[in-house]
């Protein structure tokens, strides 16, 4: 099971995203727990989630990596958490769905793996709130109407149209982004441009990746 029983009995307590979405009026301390979401040919991508220090790591796993990756990684302290393009986690979720029924997209994949996405000048801004809106409610108990993680509070986080971010492909396909120096707001992610670091992105390990998942869904 990619979601350990421990977590998914939680997807429909209030208190629990209040916690993961970093809310902490009414919060209650998230498990920790290691999900791991096949896209197939033998990738996946891991979220570690270090409830008792409100840390959550995302990395993937290749046949060709040694052991997990880290791509990016969310917590209080020093975040560098955009580590996904809009289509990517997109094509992500549809292909763990894919996969396995008991994630269906847009549904928790989508909610457990947002806080590693950013919006940028040249995405859908429509599409994408009306998909994470309708992942959100997927999971809201019947009838609740109290706190429960919206749209307008995840976009405030990681909305970056206009904020001088602009991204390049490489000769090898690798996408990395650049931010212009005087931006008051700042684009924390491992996907600057390439380079021979071993603890940097794993830009070959990452097209593996997106390639499996296309597979996967046949495109």
């Amino acid at each position: 099971m990619p979601v350990p029983h421990s977590l998914r009995e939680r997807f429909r307590d209030p208190a629990f995203w209040q916690t993961f979405f970093f809310d902490a009026e009414g919060a209650t301390r998230v498990p920790d727990a290691t999900v791991a979401l096949s896209v197939g040919g033998d990738c996946q991508l891991v979220l570690e989630v270090q409830g008792r220090y409100d840390s959550y790591e995302l990395g993937i796993r290749t046949p060709t990596s040694d052991g997990v990756r880290s791509i990016g990684w969310d917590d209080m302290a020093h975040w560098h958490p955009f580590a996904l393009r809009w289509w990517e986690l997109d094509l992500i979720c549809r292909a763990v769905a894919a996969l396995d029924p008991l994630m269906p997209h847009p549904g928790p994949t989508l909610v457990l793996l947002c806080r590693f996405v950013s919006v940028q000048d040249d995405d859908d801004i429509e599409h994408i709130t009306s998909t994470m809106h309708t992942a959100f409610e997927s999971l809201r108990p019947a009838g609740w109407v109290g706190y429960w993680p919206n749209v307008t509070d995840w976009l405030a986080r990681r909305d970056f149209r206009g904020r001088g971010v602009s991204w390049t492909r490489d000769q090898s396909g690798n996408l990395y982004a650049v931010q212009d120096d005087d931006s008051d707001y700042p684009f924390y992610s491992m996907r600057g441009e390439p380079t021979d670091d071993p603890a940097g992105f794993p830009y070959e390990e990452w097209r593996s990746l997106l390639v499996a998942a296309g597979n996967t869904l046949g495109v």
